[in-house]
């Protein structure tokens, strides 16, 4: 791991070879959406490619004006593939109706998202998409 942003309560930093590892502590609000969004493109100045694992255990939920932009406007999470874990119940829940209401509107994401259980199976997930991917541009 190399330098760690502070973002408010919340941290972020990368890890090679292409995932940003962001540590949620209280609400996931605007400000934290803007600063991180920032970082992740000076990021991919020199890795064009990247993914997100979001840990949640210490989230406390999303604000109403984060959530609107991002059902709005994929450039807000500019990653190849998002993994969240550790969600509680009232995060996963609302998340799953953001997924699905964008889904209802015709506004679904090319980009794939998934929430797990542990930190382990978001690894896990984003190293098979990462795979899937390589072979995609292979091909």
């Amino acid at each position: 791991m190399g330098a760690v942003w502070t973002l408010g309560p919340h941290m972020m930093w990368f890890e090679e070879p292409d995932t940003v590892r962001v540590t949620l502590s209280g609400v996931y609000d605007m400000k934290l959406l803007e600063e991180s969004r920032a970082l992740v493109l000076e990021l991919q100045k020199r890795h064009p490619t990247l993914y997100l694992i979001m840990d949640a255990r210490n989230g406390a939920g999303m604000a109403a004006d984060v959530r609107k932009q991002l059902s709005t406007s994929e450039d807000y999470m500019p990653y190849a593939a998002s993994a969240m874990f550790g969600t509680g119940f009232a995060m996963r829940t609302m998340i799953n109706m953001m997924v699905r209401a964008g889904s209802l509107l015709g506004r679904s994401s090319s980009r794939p998202f998934v929430m797990v259980g542990t930190e382990e199976e978001a690894k896990a997930w984003v190293a098979k998409v990462r795979e899937a991917d390589r072979l995609k541009q292979t091909a």
